[in-house]
């Protein structure tokens, strides 16, 4: 009996040596910035109580889809956001079926007049199981970059992700990767995407949640 408590509490205190070597992750991965990607589908938004009732580093906000759709909220989001000093990115969801140009066109109307402190994002979803139209996908970034004088953010799930965008020819893409779930992402990325059902202070509706990669603070995507 006396050995087997002997032996119990060696075996206690090799366990707490060997978890007092390891290195501890978890303080990293909860003190990554945290945001939320806000559009019409929350409605009228608190900005106020948003930005003091909740732990929030960043906001999205969606601006476009294609060449003629533009969010119906985005203009009151940008302005709000900014008014309550939160940093603001805005995205584009990308439609294959419409010009590069026509997409840029659209999506600079939409934000003009607005400042914005992280770069712009373009929301790749693909119509399965037809082609994004990698060509004109391409000249969009490039107008985008040219626009704002930094790589936009390419937005995706983890299907698309690796099917198109984990070549070289994208490796200096920052990457807002989707895979809604308690699960770290798979992928490389710089934001995860980790619920569409956040409860946030100040917003009815269920919102998109974000969470920077431990290794990237706000300040290293900041225009």
């Amino acid at each position: 009996m006396n050995n087997k408590n002997t032996r119990s509490r060696w075996f206690a205190a090799a366990t707490l040596s060997l978890l007092m070597a390891l290195p501890f992750v978890a303080s990293a991965q909860t003190t990554s910035p945290l945001g939320i990607l806000v559009s019409e589908e929350q409605n009228t938004i608190d900005w106020p109580t948003v930005n003091e009732s909740n732990d929030l580093d960043f906001v999205y906000v969606m601006a476009t889809t294609g060449a003629a759709i533009t969010d119906t909220r985005c203009s009151f989001n940008l302005t709000q956001a900014h008014k309550v000093g939160m940093p603001v990115g805005c995205v584009l969801r990308y439609d294959r079926h419409y010009s590069a140009q026509g997409q840029f066109d659209n999506f600079q109307a939409a934000v003009k007049g607005h400042h914005m402190d992280l770069p712009p994002v373009v929301y790749v979803v693909p119509d399965s199981p037809f082609d994004i139209n990698v060509k004109r996908l391409d000249m969009l970034l490039q107008l985008l970059e040219q626009a704002y004088g930094v790589k936009p953010l390419i937005m995706a799930n983890q299907q698309a992700y690796l099917k198109y965008f984990s070549l070289e020819r994208y490796g200096a893409y920052h990457v807002l990767i989707v895979s809604n779930g308690l699960k770290y992402p798979d992928t490389r990325y710089t934001i995860w995407q980790y619920t569409d059902k956040e409860k946030v202070a100040g917003i009815m509706e269920y919102v998109p949640g974000l969470k920077l990669h431990p290794t990237y603070p706000l300040k290293s995507i900041k225009l």
